[in-house]
């Protein structure tokens, strides 16, 4: 059972990672044909997912990605969003839950969450560009849209979680969220 301090760290980042994903996703982006844009927002839902436990990365990306919606004045993708990006982090949260059995959890880019990059990019590709897009738009000009520039969101936000990700573990960042990870000790903090 979580202690009171370790509930408070995981909701203290919880709601770091959600204003870090909102403003990743409205100001972090390059604008693209019909009105839309590409943005670093998920390679942030992709790093809290490689750090937090399941509940507490759904709400991160769930709860960031649609203020990023509301911020950046798109409503009508509110409600795609609230499902796609907690669903995003289940690849991730599946491979942290066994690395952690393992003890081999103390990295952001080990290569079973690099592995993940595949699986949540499918997840956005087919939630996003198909799913979303065809209840909206016409499915004839989503499946279109797949190919044209629905595979290259995906495509960059993975580059930015692999410099990220590479960047944070240079300064080991996982081992100064849970301490106990480098410390030797068998508590185990999520």
């Amino acid at each position: 059972m979580k202690s009171n301090n370790e509930k408070i760290r995981l909701l203290a980042l919880t709601g770091l990672f959600a204003a870090l994903i909102t403003v990743a996703t409205t100001f972090v982006r390059i604008p693209v044909a019909h009105n839309g844009y590409y943005h670093a927002g998920d390679s942030i839902i992709y790093i809290a997912a490689s750090l937090l436990p399941a509940p507490y990365a759904m709400l991160a990306s769930s709860i960031g990605g649609v203020m990023a919606d509301v911020v950046a004045g798109a409503p009508e993708w509110i409600l795609a969003t609230a499902i796609i990006k907690p669903i995003n982090t289940i690849p991730f949260i599946i491979v942290r839950h066994f690395l952690k059995k393992r003890s081999k959890d103390d990295k952001i880019l080990h290569p079973a969450y690099i592995a993940m990059l595949l699986p949540t990019s499918l997840i956005t590709i087919i939630g996003y560009y198909y799913i979303a897009a065809g209840i909206m738009f016409g499915f004839d000009i989503a499946f279109l849209s797949i190919f044209v520039t629905g595979w290259m969101q995906p495509v960059a936000s993975g580059i930015v979680y692999l410099l990220l990700g590479a960047a944070l573990d240079g300064i080991k960042f996982k081992s100064k969220i849970y301490p106990s990870l480098m410390s030797g000790r068998t508590k185990r903090m999520a």
